[in-house]
């Protein structure tokens, strides 16, 4: 089974992602990580804000052989800058995870997922810096050290300047 670790907030166009901890994400089995575990460590330049409850972690899995997909998608409850998967969302997740790991034992060859973190963004401030930074850490076990996945990276790694210019105030 191969599964792709994504990160849907655009960091795959930018150059601040540290290749080592791709590197360890793609060893990861999210089919039997504990989810409870899993966070994200979000810095984002001044005035600009994850819009409150648009952060989500995607996960997605698909048989080739039968052409079988399931997904879901679950709500990552905010704790400062640390985003954690919400209790609410662990018991789903945990189901889709048992359900991968059958497709693993049907036909591991054929079993493929990715495992995404998605958000959208808003403004604290009417005119944010564009020449913000941002970093991204990623913890993959509960107490375990966040890994740098981006290590202040232009802004440009979360949202476009169109993007930005079209972003709404937070409320």
């Amino acid at each position: 089974m191969r599964f792709s670790i994504l990160a849907t907030i655009a960091l795959s166009a930018c150059t601040s992602i540290v290749p080592s901890t791709l590197m360890q994400l793609n060893g990861l089995s999210p089919s039997t990580a504990d989810p409870a575990g899993f966070a994200v460590d979000l810095a984002l330049p001044a005035g600009i804000d994850v819009q409150p409850g648009t952060a989500r972690l995607l996960y997605s899995v698909a048989r080739s052989d039968t052409g079988q997909v399931r997904s879901g998608s679950y709500t990552l409850k905010r704790e400062g800058s640390v985003f954690r998967i919400a209790p609410d969302d662990l018991a789903a997740l945990r189901a889709l995870q048992a359900a991968t790991r059958i497709w693993q034992g049907q036909n591991n060859d054929a079993t493929d997922g990715s495992l995404s973190l998605a958000a959208a963004f808003c403004k604290t401030d009417p005119a944010p810096a564009v020449d913000g930074r941002v970093s991204v850490g990623l913890r993959l076990e509960e107490g375990g050290a966040f890994l740098p996945l981006v290590r202040n990276g232009p802004l440009s790694a979360v949202a476009s300047a169109d993007q930005i210019s079209e972003m709404g105030l937070c409320p």
